[in-house]
């Protein structure tokens, strides 16, 4: 007779491979629906930083995605075709997770209308987290290579290197010790949107009396709140596998979920870049001019003998590289 908890664990394994079909779908189906906004927004316009971070996380994040949903379908694939899909899932990811995180010390860099310190600051904490995030990322999928440049540099540091490679609870650790500079760096980020918005409508009412938020602002903080708590779910069931036996109902179910956040993530990213230039756009036909500069490409709103009746809760200047 079959062992019940046998059964029931690969009844949950199951779910958690349709769960990840559907995320796949779920991907594959937000990209088809919105290509022409993505033709329209990103493709037929004058390209710049933000264009080429917009499509490296896209298509990063879409290919991870519909990967693990390739994988959950193909249950007989080979040992080595298991390892080199989990390894571009691992590298697409990442790559997912800092891109957007780039686009988002954009933003937060344009709601304080393009503070040095803010960007110092905070272009310093992506330096360190981004190289941080590669380099355990390699030895975790043990770079010969690159762990013998690091072992040559010193004794310290080999012995870290050494231990990471031959010790297998190591590898938890440092994955967990990555995921958690994540959290960190994007609960930064979020506090800064946050203070931004906060002083934005302190500003707002000490000149109208009211709480008159500009378009932008609210388009940019509530993206970014959206995204932040996708992400959020994401990782920290990336902390939680961590601690739930692989076997266990529990993890598969968890796994599943992983599987909708993180697709959740992967749609919502993006359109972030598409929902500031679909207002663009909206504001040009409106009589609303959104200027571009060379140095500081930023939206300096300027109102047309038209709209001179708006708020002026709506006419003050917000800017982005966006």
């Amino acid at each position: 007779m079959a062992d019940p908890g046998l059964i029931q664990e690969l009844q949950a394994a199951q779910t958690t491979n349709y769960i990840a079909a559907a995320a796949g779908a779920l991907v594959a189906y937000d990209q088809v629906l919105t290509f022409a906004q993505e033709i329209e927004h990103i493709w037929d316009r004058q390209w710049n930083f933000i264009t080429a971070l917009y499509l490296i996380a896209r298509y990063s994040g879409t290919l991870s995605i519909i990967s693990v949903a390739v994988e959950a379908m193909c249950i007989n694939w080979t040992y080595s075709v298991n390892v080199n899909n989990s390894l571009a899932q691992t590298w697409l990811e990442n790559i997912f997770l800092v891109t957007m995180q780039a686009i988002l010390v954009n933003r937060v860099y344009a709601l304080f209308n393009q503070s040095r310190k803010v960007l110092i600051f905070l272009a310093t904490l992506y330096a360190l987290q981004t190289i941080v995030t590669f380099v355990m990322t390699a030895l975790l999928f043990n770079n010969r290579a690159l762990r013998e440049y690091i072992v040559s540099i010193g004794p310290v540091i080999g012995s870290v290197i050494q231990n990471v490679t031959t010790n297998p609870d190591a590898y938890a650790s440092f994955t967990q010790d990555v995921t958690m500079l994540a959290v960190v760096f994007n609960t930064i980020l979020l506090f800064f949107a946050l203070w931004a918005f906060v002083r934005h409508a302190s500003e707002a009412r000490a000149l109208d009396g009211g709480w008159s938020i500009n378009v932008l602002v609210k388009t940019l903080v509530a993206d970014h709140l959206v995204y932040f708590v996708c992400n959020l779910i994401w990782l920290s069931l990336t902390l939680a596998a961590n601690y739930i036996p692989n076997s266990s109902v529990l993890s598969a179910l968890l796994a599943g979920v992983y599987d909708v956040f993180s697709a959740l993530a992967v749609v919502v990213g993006p359109h972030m870049v598409i929902s500031l230039r679909v207002i663009e756009n909206k504001s040009r036909r409106e009589g609303v001019i959104l200027e571009d500069s060379l140095s500081a490409i930023r939206f300096a709103i300027r109102e047309s003998p038209s709209i001179q009746s708006e708020s002026s809760g709506d006419r003050r200047s917000v800017p982005s590289n966006e």
